[in-house]
């Protein structure tokens, strides 16, 4: 068992720090895909993983905000955003892990990273510090479950919202998964920025995440991380509450629960200067650890 240090967070946020440049979006050619992506700042690289079924417009008040002394770079996952189609019909979270390794070569992020990612991001997040342990500084895990659980309900409604975005469209499923991935409490902003990720996401990506049904379960692996991890938990997340992130952290030697409050499953949009605010205090005391 690892040891959590549990923090709360104030709904207060933190100052907006003043950017000197804005951020730049580039592609970069892989082997087997061209892959687009946002980079802001200069210094150590943060890399942020975007959940599939989204893109990396999600970290966009990440970017301009916590990148003054770092280069955070926000790829778009192939079939996502403006990055290559993808090709495979169904989802293999190993191979988007390869795929963020090989991206990290590409732009020349080689030194140790503080990577960031929501929820099947935070998995690929997590399969590459797992296999390439001396790619990442840090780690930071947003509504990520690492169970793999996927139960025959389960399986049964992800076909059914599978049939259902093709046949009646993606307004059809935005209203369905607007009932519980954001909280009451979100805004319009965060909705509407949401709602435009998820409308331009493929329908061949959409079909191919709805109908996969196998998910990495790393509680079963026995190959535990010594890197420091933070899990923030919005209070109005509706898959990975305060017990489950708990659950979660057994896996990590060195890990912390940050709370933040009413938000749901978007931090990043729900609550960007919160969590901001946490990702700049992890980071510090992994840059700069107290004797």
């Amino acid at each position: 068992m690892c040891a959590v240090v549990i923090i709360t967070l104030a709904m207060t946020g933190s100052e907006q720090i003043a950017q000197a440049a804005p951020t730049v979006q580039r592609t970069i050619e892989l082997n087997n895909t061209v892959l687009s992506y946002r980079e802001h700042g200069e210094g150590p690289p943060v890399i942020f993983v975007h959940a599939l079924l989204l893109d990396s417009r999600l970290w966009v008040d990440q970017l301009n905000e916590v990148c003054t002394q770092r280069r955070c770079l926000a790829p778009d996952l192939s079939g996502h955003g403006n990055s290559s189609p993808l090709l495979a019909t169904q989802v293999d979270q190993a191979k988007y892990a390869a795929e963020l390794r090989e991206f990290m070569d590409r732009v020349g992020a080689t030194q140790p990273a503080h990577v960031v990612g929501l929820s099947a991001g935070g998995v690929i997040a997590t399969l590459l510090c797992r296999d390439h342990p001396q790619r990442c500084r840090s780690l930071t895990l947003i509504s990520t479950t690492l169970d793999g659980a996927l139960d025959a309900a389960g399986a049964r409604y992800r076909a059914e919202n599978a049939r259902t975005v093709v046949l009646e469209g993606k307004d059809t499923l935005f209203r369905r998964f607007n009932e519980y991935i954001v909280s009451p409490s979100a805004t319009l902003h965060a909705r509407a920025r949401y709602r435009s990720m998820l409308e331009q996401t493929p329908y061949e990506t959409l079909v191919a995440f709805l109908t996969t049904r196998s998910f990495p379960n790393l509680l079963e692996d026995n190959r535990s991380l010594s890197l420091p991890v933070m899990i923030p938990v919005g209070t109005g997340d509706s898959v990975v509450n305060q017990e489950r992130a708990k659950n979660f952290s057994t896996i990590f030697d060195n890990s912390r629960i940050v709370t933040l409050e009413s938000a749901g499953r978007l931090l990043p949009l729900e609550a960007p200067k919160e969590l901001n605010s946490a990702l700049e205090v992890f980071w510090k005391s992994v840059e700069d650890p107290e004797p």
